[in-house]
């Protein structure tokens, strides 16, 4: 399983145009078997099966990757099981990443994943994001902020990004066809300090449907 796995990895990374390594599959890896492991006790996933994990989970994080930025502090929002922020942090190892969510039993996991990879630069933490946008110590503190899992509300830009984001700083928000309408008219809001930076989409193999990623940027000071 371990080196089929690897290479089912690689092949879809290659076959989407993304320069993964042999070592960075090697992570997906293990990651995804960790995942399947503890999901028989913890509820992380509904998806078990190794290949689809492959394209819904780590496929659907890497592909908006080169997108987004690839250095400096990033915060994963109601990461769950990991999805994207671990697959981003091994993508672009100058990240220097938060995994957020509010489920102590997926912290745990998280953490145990962590110990694994043996990855510097990232780490879990337990907790709702109201509180960490409203902590003193992360006000304009992040590049990016990636939210997949979650689903998009006006709230998300107008507390989280225009607090947490420094100037230029990136909030990209995954949608599938079911929450792309809820992005669209989102988008169509103005939000003091934000932009709307556009969105760009892409279809996952195997008939999986069209995804879209929807980013906001943070605007420079005026008179800087």
């Amino acid at each position: 399983m371990t080196s089929d796995l690897t290479g089912l990895i690689l092949k879809n990374a290659q076959s989407a145009g993304i320069a993964l390594s042999e070592r960075q599959a090697e992570l997906c890896r293990i990651h995804t078997e960790l995942m399947i492991e503890w999901n028989r006790r913890v509820n992380l996933t509904r998806i078990t099966d190794p290949g689809e994990i492959v394209v819904k989970h780590i496929l659907d994080s890497l592909v908006p990757a080169s997108e987004l930025p690839r250095s400096g502090r990033s915060l994963d929002v109601g990461t769950g099981a990991g999805f994207p922020g671990v697959v981003l942090k091994i993508f672009s190892p100058d990240l220097d990443m938060i995994l957020l969510d509010s489920t102590r039993k997926k912290v745990s996991f998280l953490a145990a994943v962590l110990s694994k990879l043996g990855l510097t630069g990232i780490r879990a933490v337990h907790g709702r994001w109201e509180d960490f946008a409203a902590a003193r110590e992360n006000a304009n503190a992040f590049r990016l902020i990636a939210m997949r899992a979650v689903r998009l509300e006006p709230s998300h830009l107008a507390f989280l990004a225009s607090r947490v984001l420094d100037s230029g700083g990136v909030f990209a928000s995954w949608a599938g066809p079911e929450s792309e309408k809820a992005a669209r008219g989102i988008a169509a809001e103005p939000f003091a300090g934000l932009e709307f930076a556009g969105s760009f989409s892409y279809a996952l193999p195997g008939g999986e449907g069209t995804r879209s990623v929807w980013k906001w940027r943070k605007k420079e000071p005026a008179g800087r």
